[in-house]
């Protein structure tokens, strides 16, 4: 017969024990008692003892609008047009080297996969809309490379392709999808649009700490050396810069 649980009780059971569901039942009872009278730690060897979130908080999503992903054949490939590498292909096609910045969607992504936010496991996704209106989908796993060369050509293969996968048996890591990209946000989220030239002008620390902590949020932010976003699906536009979301709303919401 096992006697009634105790904190000091070794539980462990040889191959000829059992419990009958009575008893387990008043186990199951006087342990549950007790957690909720003490916090839920984790006990890692060689790691203090810390309380365990028994929630994961709404996770965060970025679109990146008008990023300029634009495919050209040049030489005897398709390449992303970087005024970098292409300024003599710009200059024949009398094309506006401005409005080709590959380079910007590159910081912005690198940015948030190194940010705070992205390792603690906020990140749900990351949607890219091109200047073409091309919707792509960038998982949070995904490793982005560090040079702008390595950078245009994985998205010259994405967008010859449609998706890149994982190596192995791996899902796809980067897909065009079809727009437009509000179907694919949370029902529960507060869209935000950053413009340095909205006169919303806020105290990032306090706009973030004021949301519900039940609400996904979303970021909607320019990829582009000059214009202004698609602001008709959000809730809400503030002028500010990603770089200071990426800081301010990892302090206030993990």
């Amino acid at each position: 017969m096992v006697q009634p649980h105790s904190r000091k009780r070794n539980l462990k059971m040889n191959d000829e024990d059992f419990i009958e569901g009575d008893e387990f039942r008043d186990i199951l009872e006087s342990a549950t008692n007790e957690l909720r009278n003490e916090d839920t730690v984790c006990k890692l060897p060689g790691i203090p003892l810390a309380p365990c979130k028994q929630e994961r908080n709404p996770g965060v999503i970025f679109v990146l609008e008008k990023a300029s992903l634009v495919l050209a054949f040049v030489g005897r490939r398709y390449q992303i047009l970087n005024p970098e590498e292409h300024a003599g292909f710009l200059r024949r096609k009398n094309m506006d080297p401005y409005k080709y910045r590959p380079d910007i969607v590159h910081e912005a992504l690198r940015n948030i996969f190194e940010s705070r936010l992205c390792l603690a496991g906020r990140l749900e996704a990351v949607y890219i809309k091109t200047d073409q209106g091309i919707l792509i989908k960038v998982e949070p796993n995904v490793r982005i490379p560090e040079s702008l060369v390595e950078f245009c050509a994985m998205m010259s293969q994405l967008l010859q392709k449609f998706s890149i996968k994982a190596k192995g048996k791996g899902g796809k890591l980067l897909r065009v999808v079809e727009n437009p990209v509000t179907q694919y946000l949370p029902v529960n989220s507060l869209k935000i649009g950053l413009s340095s030239s909205s006169r919303n002008k806020v105290n990032l620390r306090d706009y973030v700490g004021a949301v519900n902590n039940d609400v996904n949020l979303v970021f909607v932010v320019g990829a582009m050396a000059h214009g202004s976003i698609d602001s008709e699906y959000t809730d809400d536009l503030i002028a500010g810069y990603a770089s200071y979301i990426l800081r301010w709303s990892l302090i206030i919401r993990l």
